[in-house]
């Protein structure tokens, strides 16, 4: 459980970075965005990385939510703990829409097509 909270906190963290780091031109021009990778490579590429290790952190959360919520639904004995803190991973999101609408937005696209891509229902799961 406290491995879980923790992935919380860090991917909230690396979400704020992602938002922070990646940047956002309005209207979006090609030569312009070009422009900001040429010049701050190193900030793009850190971006880049939050982004992914949020990805992970907090897509897994919201798969492991929907598998507990999925068990619950078809009265399994489920983690509720899971379903929690899937609901808080996704409410983390509202706390860096003031930092960056369309970073967040990107980032929670990512997190969950992460959570739905790695979520494999337990019925089809082959056994070797």
């Amino acid at each position: 459980m406290l491995l879980k909270v923790l992935r919380l906190v860090f991917g909230l963290i690396c979400g704020y970075l992602a938002v922070n780091w990646l940047p956002v031109l309005i209207p979006f021009h090609p030569d312009e965005f070009l422009g900001e990778f040429i010049l701050e490579p190193l900030e793009f590429l850190a971006g880049a990385i939050a982004l992914t290790i949020g990805m992970y952190a907090k897509g897994g959360l919201i798969r492991d939510g929907i598998i507990a919520a999925v068990e619950s639904f078809k009265g399994k004995k489920a983690d509720v703990s899971d379903i929690i803190l899937a609901i808080g991973s996704v409410g983390c999101f509202f706390l860096l829409l003031p930092f960056g609408f369309w970073q967040t937005s990107v980032f929670f696209s990512f997190c969950f097509l992460y959570g739905m891509i790695s979520f494999s229902p337990s019925g089809t799961e082959k056994e070797t």
